[in-house]
């Protein structure tokens, strides 16, 4: 199933972070370590990155 909605070349959530993150990203320690799973296309990650977070970040 999920190959099939990650196949095409668009972002299927498109590349904004949630909603829930942005507004909280706040709360991690600055410059701090997160580890971010079920990251499916990476959006979060990439966010975090961007926010000077080192980040892992994961899925199946």
């Amino acid at each position: 199933m999920w190959d099939t909605r990650f196949q095409g070349d668009t972002y299927f959530y498109g590349t904004e972070p949630n909603d829930f993150l942005k507004a909280h990203a706040h709360d991690f320690v600055p410059q701090g370590q997160i580890l971010s799973l079920a990251e499916g296309e990476g959006r979060n990650a990439v966010y975090l990155a961007q926010q000077g977070y080192a980040v892992t970040a994961g899925d199946a």
